[in-house]
């Protein structure tokens, strides 16, 4: 469970990273509610992988495993 919350952590920072490159290349400010909310959804994005590797996909596997 550690290193997938590791993998999406790194997932999320390098999307912000990316997502704030952009944003400074075209002279947003940073405080601005588009790049806030895109860094929110960035993080909305990483926790979904996260409890999608997890949670979801260990449960179906199992259940896949009993079913055979």
């Amino acid at each position: 469970m550690k290193d997938i919350a590791i993998r999406a952590l790194k997932t999320f920072w390098q999307s912000a990273i990316a997502y704030l490159v952009a944003a400074l290349s075209t002279g947003v400010d940073l405080f601005e509610g588009e790049v806030v909310s895109g860094l929110l959804i960035g993080a909305l994005a990483a926790g979904i992988s996260a409890s999608w590797n997890g949670v979801v996909q260990p449960r179906l596997e199992r259940l896949k495993e009993v079913s055979e």
